[in-house]
Formats: C-alpha cells, structure tokens, sequence
C-alpha cells in the first residue's frame, strides 16, 4: 500500500499571513490538530500543529520556554507572542512523495514524532497523511490470501518462519489439519515462540495456532 492509496485529498491549509486565533478556530472546527502552511502559490513553505502553539502568551507566562522569560531568545518570543502564523509555524516540514510504502510513512512518522506527513508530485501538495489515516489502513487490512489447503497452508506458514523470522526449517515442524496449525520443534527463545505463532496466525484460513515450540534451554 502506497501514501496515495490512504491520503486525504482535500487538504485544508492556510497562508502564513492568516493570524494564529483563526488557524487554531480552523483547527477546532475541522477536529484536526495540524495544517499545512501555503504561500500564494499554493507551495509549501511550513506547517502548524497544537505542539506549536503550547507556549503561546495566551496561556500565561508559565507555559513559556525559560530562554523567554529570562529575555534571552527573541525567536522564541516571537514564537510565543506573534499573531501571525509565519511566524509560528514549523518550517522545515516532513514529507514523503506519493509513491512512498505505507511502512516506510510509519517508520518516518515514529522517528520524527510527528502526527501528519504532507504528500507531495514533485513541488506539489496532493495529500496529507495522519496517524488516523495509518489507523484505518491497519484496520482494513486483511491476512494473506493462500491457494487452499491443508498442504498449502503448511507450506505458507513454514515459508513464513524461515523468510521473516529466519527460523531454521529443519529445527521447526508445521503440521495442519482441517485449517488448525501446529508448531513443533525448538527454538532459542519466548520471544522467537511467540513471532512464530503471530506468523502462523497471518496466514489466511488458519482455523487456529497450536503452538508446541519448546525454548532450548542455555
């Protein structure tokens, strides 16, 4: 699954001369917690979410970073006092390209401690990413579809171990009857017992898990 197959479309965004009171109104309205930020030509230039505007003056002097209470960072009084989304904006924005994997967008997501990625073609915005979009992808997805089977299944389910686990096919023994999977054999540790019994289950069809994995002991 690629970003264009999950992305919104219609993305809300506001100009970096709209004034912080009217974004963050926008925001309310639209149950969204971030924008993407456009120029006049429709380019993008920043982003602003609810983590920017958490020290805001409005909040009282409690919520602003020391640098500005000890007068020391004008950048960041300019962050925490103007009226001007420009100014308070985010600018140097994460983004991905439209043809990007959804686990790569995760991964990006995750290290970045971000909650939307702006889409782009090139050095245009087609879409927008959130962590809700992921949500309704994992939610949708569905296990595997294998030719029928009870040999079939078993052939998928070993296939699975050695490819994604790098369990030794000849350490480990797949048996499955009537739909139900069984794990025999030995392994080195419960974590690898239980990768091995969550590989089985995404296998399509499987009526069940038996796992009879013993952990070698060390």
């Amino acid at each position: 699954m690629l970003a264009k197959d999950i992305m919104t479309k219609k993305v809300l965004s506001v100009s970096p001369e709209h004034s912080i009171s009217h974004t963050a109104l926008t925001m309310l309205e639209n149950r969204i917690s971030g924008l993407p930020v456009c120029d006049d030509d429709r380019k993008l230039v920043g982003i602003l979410s609810e983590g920017d505007l958490l020290r805001r003056a409005e909040l009282g002097s409690a919520a602003w970073p020391s640098a500005i209470r000890d007068k020391a960072e004008p950048e960041a009084f300019t962050k925490t006092h103007s009226w001007r989304v420009g100014d308070v904006m985010t600018q140097r924005v994460v983004t991905v390209d439209e043809d990007a994997p959804l686990g790569r967008i995760g991964a990006i997501m995750a290290a970045n401690q971000i909650k939307r990625i702006p889409v782009m073609r090139a050095e245009e915005m087609v879409g927008i990413i959130s962590r809700s979009d992921i949500l309704r992808a994992i939610a949708a997805a569905v296990p595997d579809a294998i030719a029928g089977g009870d040999e079939a299944m078993r052939r998928a389910v070993l296939a699975r171990l050695c490819s994604d686990l790098g369990l030794d096919g000849g350490a480990v023994e797949v048996t499955v009857e009537n739909g139900t999977v069984s794990l025999w054999g030995q392994v080195e540790s419960e974590a690898e017992r239980e990768a091995a019994r969550v590989a089985a289950q995404t296998i399509s069809g499987a009526g069940g898990v038996r796992n009879k994995l013993r952990i070698i002991a060390t």
